[in-house]
C-alpha cells in the first residue's frame, strides 16, 4: 500500500513539474545539422545573409503565429532567438522556447539553405575560398520558422511551418525563390528535448525541400 501511495504522489509530482516547465521559457539549443560537403563541380554561390523577417504577435489568433510569453515581441534579443510555443491540453499558450544567448534562429536556417545548395549540386563557398569573389551572391529572407503542438485525446502533435526567400543574380534568372515546408510529428507529451528534435528535423527537410526547388530550376 506504502508503494503505491509512492508511485501516486511520483506521478503526481512529475506532472506539477512538468506543468511549472511548460508555463515558464525553455532555452533549449538545436543541435545543427551534419554538414554536407560540396560537390567537386557545380554553380558556385555565396550566402551572404539571412534576414528574419518573421512576424511576432503578442496574442495570436492561431497557434502557428510567432508570439512570446511576454510583451517582447518588438525585441530582436528574443525574436531571433525564438523557434516555439508551448501550449497545455486545452491549447492555451505557456511558455516560449528560444535559442541559448549567442544563437539565432536565422543562423540555424543559414546552415539548412546551405544544405540545400549542396544537394542540389551547387557549391557553397566562404570567405577565403577560391572564386569566392566571383560566386552569385545569394540573400535570404526567413519568413516562417515556428513550431508548436496540437492537443490530442490520446497524443498530441508538434507542428512546425517553414517558409524561405532566396534571391541571387543568377539563381532563377534573378527571380525570387520562395521554398515552404510543413513538418510533423505525434507524440504522447513533449518536453524541451522534443522541441529541439522537431526544429532539427523541420531543418533538415526544408533542407530536402530547398534542393528539390533548385534542381527544377537547372
Amino acid at each position: 500500500m506504502q508503494n503505491r501511495y509512492l508511485k501516486i504522489a511520483a506521478v503526481i509530482g512529475l506532472a506539477m513539474l512538468t506543468g511549472a516547465c511548460a508555463a515558464s521559457r525553455s532555452v533549449v539549443e538545436i543541435q545543427e545539422p551534419a554538414k554536407i560537403e560540396n560537390p567537386a563541380t557545380g554553380p558556385a554561390v555565396k550566402i551572404v545573409s539571412v534576414e528574419d523577417k518573421r512576424q511576432f504577435e503578442i496574442d495570436p489568433s492561431t497557434p502557428d503565429i510567432p508570439s512570446l510569453s511576454n510583451d517582447e515581441i518588438d525585441d530582436v534579443t528574443f525574436t531571433s532567438r525564438a523557434y516555439a510555443r508551448k501550449r497545455n491540453t486545452y491549447g492555451m499558450a505557456l511558455g516560449d522556447v528560444l535559442l541559448p544567448e549567442g544563437k539565432t534562429v536565422a543562423d540555424a536556417v543559414n546552415k539548412a539553405i546551405s544544405n540545400g545548395f549542396k544537394q542540389a549540386g551547387y557549391r557553397v563557398l566562404e570567405p577565403g575560398d577560391a572564386e569566392y569573389d566571383s560566386a552569385d551572391s545569394v540573400d535570404a529572407d526567413l519568413i516562417k520558422f515556428w513550431s508548436w503542438f496540437e492537443p490530442g485525446f490520446w497524443q498530441v502533435t508538434v507542428h512546425n511551418k517553414s517558409e524561405v526567400t532566396l534571391k541571387g543574380n543568377e539563381l532563377n534568372k534573378g527571380e525570387p525563390v520562395t521554398v515552404t515546408d510543413s513538418y510533423q510529428e505525434k507524440m504522447q507529451m513533449v518536453l524541451d528535448s522534443d522541441w529541439q528534435s522537431s526544429a532539427v528535423n523541420a531543418l533538415r527537410e526544408l533542407s530536402s525541400k530547398i534542393a528539390q526547388k533548385l534542381e527544377t530550376l537547372k
